[in-house]
């Protein structure tokens, strides 16, 4: 009787000790590719800049929708968020920015958050960084409409502008400094070899 096991570490079904089945295809199947590892400072400060736009935008989307000129601020000159917030530019394509802000921070939350800065899928990467310019071109072409159309300004929105370019940022900061899975423990061996 011919047996079909194949000794660990030659191959087949059974696997050496230490290679566990992330990363591991089939065979004839390339293996998954590593998640980047950003620095460490990375996942909490876009996880802190998602948190605060999604509580602005909840925020916002809650007085949307109980009392649109309810906003705790000025009403005069040009801060203005009545203004801003009720306008004809406050409902492109038929959605209230705010319900679009809320749910693009809630993405951007799950997204940047140290959960899915591990994530080892090869789209999570390029996602968030799309999510990250899309919020971003968002915000400038809000900001020409409260600017230069409205001539006015909200408090509230510039929160969560200030939250969304700083997101960016960190998040490009965060992608370019990134390195694969398994190469920062290299780093820290040789830094401890070299004391």
């Amino acid at each position: 009787m011919a047996t079909r096991a194949v000794k660990a570490g030659k191959g087949g079904p059974n696997l050496a000790p230490g290679r566990g089945t992330a990363g591991t295809g089939l065979a004839g199947q390339a293996p998954a590719r590593p998640a980047l590892v950003p620095p460490g400072w990375v996942p909490v400060t876009t996880t802190v800049l998602c948190a605060i736009a999604l509580a602005d935008s909840a925020y916002l989307t809650w007085i949307h929708y109980t009392n649109p000129t309810g906003l705790f601020c000025s009403t005069t000159g040009i801060f203005n968020c009545d203004a801003v917030t009720t306008s004809v530019y406050s409902h492109p394509f038929g959605i209230p920015v705010a319900v679009a802000g809320l749910a693009w921070s809630f993405v951007m939350l799950l997204l940047c958050s140290p959960r899915g800065w591990r994530a080892s899928s090869r789209w999570v990467s390029p996602v968030r960084l799309a999510g990250s310019v899309a919020g971003v071109g968002m915000v400038f072409y809000l900001i020409y409409r409260e600017l230069f159309s409205l001539s006015h300004i909200c408090e509230y929105c510039t929160v969560v502008h200030v939250m969304t370019i700083a997101l960016f940022i960190v998040v490009a900061f965060g992608t370019a400094l990134g390195v694969p899975a398994g190469d920062e423990d290299d780093d820290e061996s040789d830094l401890d070899l070299a004391t």
